[in-house]
C-alpha cells in the first residue's frame, strides 16, 4: 500500500456519524500517537510527571446595566 493511502474498514466508515467520531478512529490507529500516548502513561506509573495546579484567573469585563449588550430581548 502507498505510503499516502490510509485504508479505513467500510465497517467503521459505516458507522461513523460525525467526522470527530472519524478523528478519532484515525487518532487510535496512527501509531506515533499511540506510542507518546504510552510512553506518557508509562512516565505516570513511574511517578515522573508534574502536579497539575489549576489556575484560576479574573477576565476584565464590565456589565453595563440597562443596554441591550446584557439584555438582547429589549430590540431596538
Amino acid at each position: 500500500m502507498a505510503k499516502d493511502v490510509i485504508e479505513i474498514p467500510v465497517s467503521v466508515l459505516s458507522s461513523i456519524e460525525t467526522l470527530d467520531e472519524l478523528q478519532d478512529w484515525l487518532t487510535a490507529h496512527n501509531p506515533q500517537v499511540v506510542a507518546e500516548l504510552r510512553a506518557a502513561r508509562q512516565e505516570d506509573l513511574a511517578g515522573r510527571f508534574r502536579v497539575w495546579e489549576p489556575r484560576h484567573v479574573t477576565w476584565p469585563y464590565r456589565v453595563e446595566v440597562g443596554s441591550r449588550a446584557d439584555n438582547p430581548a429589549q430590540g431596538s
